[in-house]
């Protein structure tokens, strides 16, 4: 598809966000179940891509639920559905004096210790109508949850559920990206086993890896993030499709003679006289310092080797394989997309594609392409 980033002639970037896809990954993901919901987290203003505009579009789709990390994310996503009928989980647990807010927003929280437990029974207490909640029950990550000797204090009293109006039991995946590891199957046999000497609520473990390790992982619902944007590390006959491109802007485009160096630390001596286009956008945009001299951008097609070092705002390239002005200042390359994904970028920094979505900067201008209702 083509874009005319001429309608912003100041923009350096444009970063071009897909809603179509992201409902279309959506939907995919929910093909695969069989008896359970498939909800959407967008924690982090949904992974660093817009939840204003995210959000409405799953909801059009029919999601139930939404997870996301923090109250505060809670409450501006409440505000953007303004639908109380769909469930809103907090998993980074139950803060003291925040009940009211919960109650005021019908906010979910997901309970880490056995501490917040007993905190919301107290706050359910004074209460006319109990407010629900989730509980985090560790299986084997050592992270959030209630650990062995809260999980012990529980099947003792497991009333207690009944008093904190728990609905669902849930559990989270150290290793779903890699679907070899027996630690997946060790967490699935322990979670099994926490939930049957329990009351008998929904219960819910595979996060986005968690879904394509099959059915006996699915449970009661399913909690993707990272797949709603095309990307299950570990998993590569997904069938989702990418949802993010990020063009840069040619400020410059100058000849270098043989032995010249470029950029700081002059880390790359050029073995020929070159054409050098310096790109308006470097690692304060999400476009990683460690990629230096590893990565590639695209104009249409041709892929121009980047050299050098990335900086903060801008990145030199390669473009000696183009003939004479083909590209020009002012016009854009692709930085990131289908010719350069994110899990392929991810690879070449020797990071995970979370960190390169999340860390996308906010100087880009951004585009949503969304041209259906998402029903």
């Amino acid at each position: 598809m083509l874009y005319n980033f001429n309608i912003n002639k100041k923009a350096n970037s444009f970063l071009v966000i897909d809603v179509d896809a992201i409902v279309s990954n959506y939907q995919t993901l929910r093909s695969k179940l069989t008896n359970a919901h498939c909800a959407a987290t967008l924690k982090a203003n949904a992974y660093g891509l817009g939840v204003k505009k995210i959000a409405p579009a799953l909801d059009k789709a029919g999601c139930p639920t939404f997870f996301v990390a923090t109250l505060d994310e809670a409450v501006e996503l409440r505000k953007i559905l303004n639908n109380n009928r769909k469930s809103i989980l907090v998993l980074n647990g139950f803060l003291t004096g925040t009940g009211p807010i919960c109650k005021q927003y019908n906010i979910t929280p997901v309970l880490n210790n056995f501490c917040q437990l007993e905190k919301w029974v107290d706050f359910n207490a004074t209460l006319e109508f109990q407010q629900k909640a989730a509980l985090h029950l560790d299986s084997g990550m050592n992270r959030l949850g209630l650990d062995n000797n809260d999980i012990g204090r529980l099947i003792k009293n497991p009333h207690i559920l009944n008093k904190a109006n728990i609905y669902l039991l849930l559990s989270h995946l150290a290793c779903s990206d890699e679907p070899e590891s027996t630690m997946n199957k060790r967490q699935l046999l322990e979670f099994h086993s926490l939930i049957r000497r329990l009351p008998r609520v929904m219960a819910s473990l595979a996060n986005s890896g968690g879904i394509y390790l099959g059915e006996k992982f699915h449970f009661d619902l399913v909690r993707p993030g990272l797949a709603l944007y095309g990307s299950v590390p570990g998993h590569l006959q997904s069938n989702l499709t990418n949802c993010i491109s990020l063009y840069g802007r040619v400020l410059q485009i100058r000849e270098v003679d043989k032995g010249e160096l470029i950029g700081y630390g002059g880390t790359y001596e050029l073995t020929k006289k070159s054409r050098i286009a310096t790109i308006g956008v470097g690692y304060a945009d999400g476009y990683q310092r460690s990629l230096s001299g590893l990565s590639t951008v695209f104009h249409h097609s041709s892929p121009l080797p980047v050299v050098g070092r990335i900086s903060m705002d801008s990145i030199t390239v390669d473009i000696s394989s183009l003939p004479e002005n083909e590209l020009k200042e002012g016009n854009f390359v692709e930085l990131i997309g289908k010719n350069f994904t994110i899990d392929q970028a991810a690879s070449l920094a020797q990071t995970v594609p979370y960190e390169m979505i999340t860390g996308l900067g906010r100087r880009h201008y951004r585009y949503y392409n969304q041209t259906k209702d998402g029903l």
